[in-house]
């Protein structure tokens, strides 16, 4: 788990480092203008990307694992296969409707948006194939193999954009060829993906008897998803106008919904590259256990992914209570984003939560109840959007988004805790690290006050943001909320694993 957790979050830097290279060349080879016009067909994508993606790859993995411990090679081929229809139907309807509603889409953009999304459009077709393998290769532990195409698809991007970009008669024909670029970027990423799943031994088999099950698993994921997708700019029309409501000015209100999207909610989003690899890592494992009626070892690892992911978040909460309004200076030179920062840091622990716990829901094959759940606290968030931001104004977005993650959240760990027989399984945890965060946070707060009289900002934030996670760990260590001899003990227990391993390939 910790070497499949590392290696997914490795990856997903790198991923993300490629990314921000690639945003650096756009912005300078295409201009402002054609920037933005490839950003808005790029949410169409987005859009359609997330209806051939969201679920599939998820309800096949959790299959795959459980097939993997059966040793029944057929049963995932035809699971795969029919994931593969299914994908291969709704991608050439998602594009059929791309061009029955041309003239729709360019009087809502432009013509040149259209094209981009046209060259986008291959994409689509390409990222349903992909989804289906890449599930089946999650199922087997193949984490390399789909970081690996993850990786080959950004760097291949990449040399693609810097000749295609560079060499552009014009930055909106540049944009196009943005959208070509990333066709044939993820046409690769589908090409690896399928070879390596049939060099591991994958076959393809009749779909017959499993469309049903797989759409009963998938569709409820992937309208949790899409939904997710069509709220954002929905709440980027929502809050602007309640804050001119409220008494704002049209450029307060869109500077305050500016900063908080674009410089306070990266910041709290920082936990969650981490425990999307973990989420990741988890669902075979947990497919596993089930597969074979471990109960013990089940409930085992759903209370040490909680547990986890909890200290995860919280590793970041003293930092922000303490440091949070100079972070925000320092890092976008604007005091409000760090004092958003600082009031909205706790709104990290139920969304880490919450997301762990959707994975574990959807590893036990509970995915229609997670998204009741999920429909419930949205239903709190658009009714607070509404209501909340004429009394406390760009602070109601925070405290909206905390209301409906925290509801999911609670339905979530309640219903984890009927299916596996147990109760308080995040209240001890949760009240001991919140009581140590406040306290970690005061200090690093007094250190910080102390230090900027001495020191540089960058050497003071550096210092007492440490000198606060360290006493945060310390406190955790103490109070046995993590174990060191548990780490210890897997570490040597994966050692011995390896040695193991590398006699039997010896005496073979």
């Amino acid at each position: 788990m910790f070497r499949s957790v590392f290696v997914l979050s490795f990856f997903s830097l790198l991923v993300r480092l490629i990314g921000f290279f690639m945003r650096i060349i756009m912005s300078r080879e295409l201009g402002a203008e054609a920037l933005g016009v490839y950003q808005i067909a790029l949410s169409f994508f987005y859009v359609f990307a997330t209806v051939v993606s969201s679920g599939i790859p998820v309800v096949i993995s959790h299959l795959s694992a459980k097939y993997k411990v059966t040793k029944d090679k057929n049963a995932e081929g035809s699971a795969v296969c029919a994931s593969l229809v299914i994908g291969f139907v709704t991608s050439l309807l998602l594009i059929v409707l791309i061009f029955c509603f041309k003239n729709l889409i360019t009087k809502a953009t432009t013509t040149e948006c259209f094209s981009i999304i046209v060259s986008l459009s291959p994409s689509i077709f390409f990222t349903a194939i992909y989804m289906s393998f890449r599930g089946a290769l999650w199922g087997k532990q193949k984490h390399i193999a789909n970081c690996v195409a993850e990786i080959c698809e950004q760097l291949l991007r990449f040399a693609l954009f810097l000749f295609f970009l560079t060499t552009a008669p014009s930055p909106m024909k540049g944009a196009v060829r943005a959208g070509a670029c990333y066709s044939v970027s993820c046409m690769a990423s589908m090409a690896f993906a399928i070879i390596y799943y049939f060099k591991t031994g994958g076959v393809l088999k009749s779909p017959k008897g499993y469309f049903k099950k797989i759409l009963k698993s998938s569709l409820p994921i992937t309208i949790m998803r899409l939904v997710s997708s069509i709220l954002q700019p929905l709440i980027a029309i929502i809050i602007p106008f309640e804050l001119q409501c409220a008494g704002y000015t049209e450029s307060e209100a869109i500077g305050l919904f500016g900063i908080v999207t674009g410089m306070t909610l990266p910041l709290l989003s920082l936990p969650s590259t981490l425990i999307g690899s973990y989420s990741t890592a988890l669902v075979p494992e947990i497919s596993t256990s089930i597969a074979k009626n471990d109960k013990s070892e089940l409930k085992k690892q759903i209370e040490t992914a909680l547990s986890l992911t909890m200290f995860l978040c919280f590793c970041f909460v003293p930092i922000y209570i303490g440091m949070g309004q100079e972070i925000g200076s320092f890092l976008f030179n604007n005091a409000t984003s760090g004092y958003l920062l600082t009031k909205a840091c706790f709104v990290m622990i139920p969304t880490g939560i919450n997301d762990i716990s959707q994975s574990i829901l959807s590893s036990i094959d509970l995915e229609s109840k997670t998204f009741k759940n999920y429909l419930i606290g949205n239903a709190f968030l658009i009714v607070s959007l509404f209501v909340l931001p004429r009394w406390f104004g760009i602070d109601a977005m925070i405290l909206g988004s905390g209301i409906s993650i925290t509801i999911s959240c609670i339905l979530n760990v309640r219903l984890i805790e009927k299916q596996i027989d147990a109760s308080g399984l995040v209240l001890k945890p949760l009240a001991l690290m919140s009581i140590f965060s406040v306290a970690c946070g005061m200090l690093g707060k007094s250190i910080t006050n102390l230090l900027k009289c001495l020191l540089p900002q960058f050497f003071t934030l550096a210092l007492s943001c440490l000198a606060t996670l360290i006493c945060f760990v310390l406190l955790c260590l103490i109070f046995d909320i993590i174990s060191i001899k548990t780490i210890f003990d897997s570490l040597k227990k994966f050692k011995e694993t390896k040695i193991l391993k590398k006699k039997s390939k010896e005496h073979i």
